[in-house]
């Protein structure tokens, strides 16, 4: 089911990326282009699981995988930013102070240097198949802390833009993305989890859009 549903995902994200694209060139926002960044990465990720079987066990395949984790540790803790940027334009009172906006920038890169020495920690990728897909992944993989960091400050942020001009898409989508990759994937599967990152990426985007 799954090698049926990636190349979708990959289509979707796709989608996304486009409409953010066509946002950025509305009001040329600081908070659209982290989206943008992240959506790319995501649409990378998407077409990569969807292309590994194809692609074959090897050399190759672990380099493409390799630059799918690499992204996702660059890209992803740009959402605090948007977060911010985002509740900037809410009118959220605190997130318009200096000092909030220079913190918000040095946790992002602070999370964005830790990710990375981390990726240069890591162990070797091991290739697995899952329901029909062939990707790479950590020998361990272990709880991606600075991931639910990011989500966390994403739905703080979600919490008092919707608290400020009742729009709570942000905070929907982030306790949504959240609770379904928690779900154990031994039972659920990876194909929940990468639906509701959608959902996720989606409330933003609404967010956003709201906000033009």
């Amino acid at each position: 089911m799954a090698a049926f549903l990636y190349p979708i995902y990959t289509l979707v994200s796709l989608v996304l990326s486009i409409w953010a694209i066509s946002l950025f060139q509305q009001g040329h926002k600081v908070s659209t282009i982290m989206l943008i960044f992240v959506l790319a990465g995501m649409t990378y990720d998407n077409l990569i699981v969807s292309v590994g079987s194809l692609i074959t066990e090897g050399g190759l395949l672990k380099l493409l995988n390799r630059f799918r984790f690499i992204f996702h540790n660059l890209f992803v803790p740009l959402l605090v930013v948007n977060a911010f940027k985002q509740a900037c334009d809410a009118g959220v009172t605190w997130a318009n102070h200096p000092i909030v906006a220079k913190g918000c920038w040095t946790l992002t890169i602070g999370i964005i240097t830790l990710g990375l020495l981390n990726e240069i920690r890591q162990q070797e990728l091991i290739p697995v198949n899952i329901a029909g897909t062939l990707r790479y992944r950590p020998q361990i993989y272990g709880v991606p802390i600075l991931t639910i960091l990011t989500a966390i400050l994403v739905a703080v942020a979600g919490f008092c833009i919707w608290q400020e001009i009742q729009c709570p898409w942000m905070f929907v989508g982030t306790v949504v993305m959240l609770c379904c990759n928690a779900l154990p994937k031994n039972t659920f599967g990876v194909v929940v989890s990468s639906a509701s990152d959608f959902l996720f990426m989606l409330g933003l985007l609404a967010t956003e859009l709201i906000l033009y």
